[in-house]
Formats: C-alpha cells, structure tokens, sequence
C-alpha cells in the first residue's frame, strides 16, 4: 500500500509539473491535475488538502532528488553543469517556486546541492593555495560563494543569462582560481608555502 500512496503522490506532483509549464501555480485547479492523473478527486484530497500542500511536497521531493543527483556527479563542475541543466529544464517548476516562495523557496530547495557544490571547490582550492583553515573565513566565503551561485541560477531561470552551463561553470571556476592566486600571495607574503 506504501509504494501506490508514493506512486500516486508522484503523479500527482508530475501532473502539477505539467500545468506549471502552461499557467501560474494560483490558476491550477486540483481538477486538471486529477484529470491529467487519470485519479478522482477524492483521492487528490486523501493525499493533499489543496494545491499548494501539493506544490510544498513536491518541493520536499525536489530536495532528496537533487541530492541524490548531486551525489552522481565525480568532479564539482560536473555537478555545477548538472544543477544549472536541470534547473533549465524544469524552469516551469522553478519559476513558480521563485514567484510564490521567492529567493527563500529557491534556497530551501537549492542550498543543500549548492553548498555540497561550494564546500567542495573551496576546500580544494584552499588546500592548492596553502592556505591554513580558518572555519570562520570559510563559513563567510562559503555564504558569499552560495549567495552569488543562487543569484547565478535564479537569472539564468528567468532567461537574464543566456550562456550554456559549461560557459557559466567556466566563469565561476575562473573566478575561483583567481580567488586561489591571491589566497596563494597572501600565504607566502606571510611566510607560507605553496603547496
């Protein structure tokens, strides 16, 4: 019984995706959804009181999923390419979190992969510098880093940026490793090694 509740849960959910992609989230009706489902209604509301329970699950969802999905990927630009793919192929579903949840929605659903991205490149980057630890530092960059990477997202959803994600992942590396020469400099002005 567990797996039908699940399964039905997906499709309802996939069948919200569906209509996301055609109208905003305040104009879906849980008829259309239970329609395109092949469900009675009856059986939305033994899962879901309205819609908007539905669209917070399937957000829910969305989180496990990109971290599974993260977890795939073998270097952090991969990972990187990945989220910014996959977020530009369910721009529908995206938008409609940026437009009824805002930047927090977005970062509810998007942190935890963006900051599993970001702890790994500053950490590599921080030990090819020689830089010692500084968890205090770390946590400020690491906050900055996951500000400006969501902000990256949430313009190339609303289509302000238009470079493919090998281009936009490119850039940001770029700017990393510009990161990782000047953190380099500092440490061996101080009397550091370049590892």
């Amino acid at each position: 019984m567990p797996e039908e509740i699940n399964r039905t849960k997906r499709d309802l959910a996939g069948a919200l995706r569906h209509l996301l992609a055609k109208k905003p989230l305040d104009r879906i009706r849980v008829r259309e959804v239970t329609e395109l489902c092949g469900i009675r209604r009856q059986s939305f509301y033994y899962h879901f009181t309205d819609i908007g329970q539905l669209f917070d699950w399937s957000i829910e969802q969305e989180r496990g999923y990109l971290s599974t999905r993260q977890e795939k990927c073998l270097t952090w630009q991969q990972a990187a390419e990945d989220l910014l793919a996959y977020t530009a192929e369910n721009r529908a579903f995206y938008l409609a979190i940026l437009e009824n949840r805002g930047r927090a929605g977005l970062r509810q659903v998007l942190g935890e992969a963006v900051e599993c991205i970001l702890k790994t490149v500053l950490t590599y980057y921080r030990e090819r510098s020689g830089t010692p630890p500084d968890p205090a530092a770390e946590q400020s960059r690491l906050l900055l880093c996951q500000s400006m990477l969501l902000t990256l997202i949430e313009d190339w959803l609303r289509k302000d940026l238009d470079q493919p994600p090998e281009e936009a992942i490119a850039l940001l590396e770029q700017d990393l490793q510009d990161g990782m020469i000047g953190a380099a400099w500092r440490n061996l002005t101080r009397g550091g090694t370049f590892q």
